[in-house]
């Protein structure tokens, strides 16, 4: 096993340019790879949060009376789809009223709890289910004045959120094809500069797996380092802009994940990396040495 490990070093030494063109395709290919999986697992922090945030309040008429509120909570909260449910009163509104507006001493003057009306908020499981809360609290027209449903904005994060899936993913692809074409170029040329010593080699009864080791060990020392290198230069940058990240967007912990991410994150691109350096050369391979 010495003797492939060897050799496939002696011709990265022999061909730096070639190597070093290599392995910058390689390492373009996983920092997109694996930023893009910094981005999706924030986007699903996103809509998690949002998801698990009340995103149908509904308000009570001045009409409606405690024992009518406690009724259509105990209904709501009773549904499948339906993860948390909070009332808030006519005391609690004019609380939250204050202290949005304790700069404007005239506006809390001119409000009273009587004024305000008691709520109902309601956090689904998953976005789908908000339109269903919708409709159930919908059917107590007698009991409840108006319901707030942000629907466009939760419409356009399910969709930005696809869009970005399907764009990162679409990239990465042209990325490792390209990837893969490049190494698949290199090992070919250095297999055309030694197609007469190969031809020697069979001569003497060389097998192929002794032929080919060196050719197919380099293209997995190509995609190995590369996502190692990646890895720790996006991980480096990410831990780096944590603090700036977590102030942008506030109460959304969207970051860090937790070490299992990062390790299965370094392992899957190793391994990938390692398969298409592989593959690379394979096909290398068997279009030249027939």
């Amino acid at each position: 096993m010495n003797r492939p490990v060897f050799e496939a070093f002696r011709q990265i030494r022999r061909t730096p340019y070639q190597a070093l063109g290599a392995i910058l395709v390689l390492f373009i290919t996983f920092f997109v790879a694996y930023a893009f999986s910094f981005v999706v697992f924030g986007s699903e922090q996103v809509i998690r949060y949002f998801e698990t945030r009340p995103q149908v309040t509904a308000f009570f008429k001045n009409t409606a009376t405690d024992k009518e509120i406690d009724s259509i909570n105990q209904e709501i909260k009773a549904k499948p789809y339906v993860a948390s449910v909070k009332i808030v009163s006519k005391n609690e509104a004019l609380a939250l009223y204050k202290a949005e507006n304790k700069q404007d001493p005239l506006l809390l003057e001119l409000v009273t709890a009587d004024i305000l009306p008691a709520s109902i908020e309601v956090s689904g499981k998953d976005i789908g289910s908000l339109e269903l809360i919708q409709t159930d609290l919908g059917q107590y027209k007698d009991t409840i004045e108006e319901i707030v449903y942000q629907k466009n904005i939760v419409d356009s994060l399910a969709k930005w959120t696809k869009t970005i899936r399907y764009m990162g993913i679409s990239a990465i692809a042209v990325l490792a094809l390209t990837s893969l074409i490049i190494v698949m170029i290199i090992i070919s040329m250095k297999v055309a500069m030694k197609r007469q010593e190969i031809g020697i080699m069979r001569l003497l009864g060389a097998t192929s797996w002794y032929i080919n080791a060196p050719f197919v060990i380099e293209g997995m020392w190509y995609g190995c380092v590369s996502a190692v290198l990646a890895w720790v230069l996006v991980t480096v940058g990410v831990l780096y802009a944590t603090p700036w990240i977590l102030d942008f967007f506030g109460d959304i912990q969207i970051l860090p994940p937790s070490w299992i991410f990062y390790a299965i994150q370094a392992g899957a691109g190793v391994v990938f990396g390692v398969s298409i350096g592989a593959l690379a050369s394979s096909i290398a391979l068997r279009r030249f040495i027939k």
